[in-house]
């Protein structure tokens, strides 16, 4: 196993129709790599098919396979999976992406060129299989650089003129064992990593993608993607990053002009939060939370960035949380709709609502245990019943004042 030149690494849980393809196409492909290579499969104990479907590789890939006796989490799983590799280096692969063996292969060249360097990153494309359409890559830098050991000045600055996120990369993998590399909640692995390895050796950012993440598998395929999910929430653990690596940077002292680099923090920040806002709108993901978004992004200065978005981002929330949110809280029975509701309003308010909604005209249909929403006026006789009778009862204007 020694002369093994790159170990692939693909953690996996539970999508083993996924890591069928994944596997069909490496045996495929894999011959246009030069040199000895494995796959190395780490089962975080899925409950499917998974064993079966390497089982059937056997033969046709250089595989080894690996099951976790349970569910270990993913960052422990991939851990599991270079800690294991036998080649002088990795790359990790996630269990629906593919590599592109020219890139790999101009990767190596470079770290082989360079024994100094304990990784080489390099931006990636996303690819649809069913119509074979690539995406642009995830970002851009004029040619190569390499960052030399410990010039966390340098990083810092490349990072941030080129905005990288360093996510895909090839590890020299003496390195990454003997630096297992952490990641936490509270500064994005992506830029605290690349720290970790710049303490040890060279940072190569290459310029050739040698990764393709998967956006569509087949027609009907509708997953949803971790990374995807992620920028939707992630802009805090973003700047957590950037501040982790700005901190570094400025302690090592030669950082010019750090009101330029802050703002480019900001910059960065406010970018990844206005596409989570548009990610969270066409997904329609929870209202509550996309305004709370908007709210921030207002704070922050980019109200103009919203524009007409702001009005249907309130009318969402506040709908939401008359329609499920107060009546989940309160353990209401029932939303009573006080006022002129017209019959299509009506229909959406009941698509929307978690309990039955009805329309009230008089106080003895009132009950104790509803949510009352008034669509009237707030001197509407029924609405001071209402605020006596119910749980509790709101207006239009309540409602768009506590969403302002």
């Amino acid at each position: 196993m020694a002369d093994i030149k790159l170990s692939i690494c693909i953690p996996t849980f539970n999508r083993a129709s996924y890591l069928r393809t994944l596997l069909a196409s490496l045996a495929e492909d894999l011959h246009q790599l030069p040199w000895p290579v494995e796959v190395i499969v780490s089962d975080n104990a899925s409950p499917d098919e998974t064993a079966e479907v390497v089982a059937a590789m056997e033969g046709q890939l250089p595989l080894r396979y690996m099951r976790q006796s349970e569910n270990i989490g993913p960052l422990r799983n991939i851990q599991k999976a270079l800690r294991a590799s036998a080649g002088e280096y990795a790359v990790y692969l996630a269990d629906d992406d593919r590599l592109a063996f020219k890139g790999v292969i101009r990767a190596i060249e470079q770290m082989d060129a360079n024994p100094k360097a304990g990784i080489y990153y390099a931006p990636w494309l996303t690819k649809d299989l069913v119509t074979g359409a690539y995406g642009a890559p995830f970002y851009q830098q004029q040619g190569q650089v390499t960052v030399p050991q410990g010039n966390y000045v340098g990083l810092l600055e490349h990072v941030l003129d080129n905005k990288v996120f360093a996510e895909i990369s090839v590890v020299r993998v003496a390195v990454q064992k003997h630096l297992t590399p952490l990641a936490n909640d509270l500064a994005f692995w992506a830029f605290t990593m690349p720290c970790e390895y710049l303490g040890a050796g060279d940072v190569i950012f290459g310029t050739e993608p040698f990764y393709y993440s998967v956006s569509r598998h087949f027609d009907g395929d509708d997953r949803s993607q971790l990374g995807l999910d992620e920028v939707q929430s992630g802009w805090d653990l973003y700047r957590g990053g950037l501040d982790y690596l700005f901190g570094l940077a400025r302690e090592q002292g030669g950082l010019s002009d750090l009101q330029k680099r802050r703002s480019q923090i900001d910059h960065i920040i406010i970018e990844r939060m206005l596409v989570a806002l548009s990610l969270r709108m066409q997904n329609g993901s929870d209202p509550i939370d996309t305004y709370t978004l908007a709210a921030r992004l207002r704070g922050l200065g980019q109200g103009p960035a919203i524009g007409e978005r702001m009005a249907q981002i309130r009318l969402a929330a506040a709908l939401q949380y008359i329609c499920v949110v107060l009546p989940d809280l309160l353990q209401a029975e029932g939303v009573a709709v006080l006022g002129n509701c017209p019959a299509e309003t009506t229909q959406v308010l009941q698509g929307i609502a978690s309990v039955p909604l009805r329309h009230v005209e008089a106080a003895p249909d009132i009950r104790e245990n509803d949510i009352v929403f008034n669509l009237g006026q707030a001197d509407n006789p029924l609405h001071a019943a209402a605020a006596e009778q119910a749980l509790v009862a709101l207006t239009e204007g309540d409602l768009m004042q506590k969403f302002a």
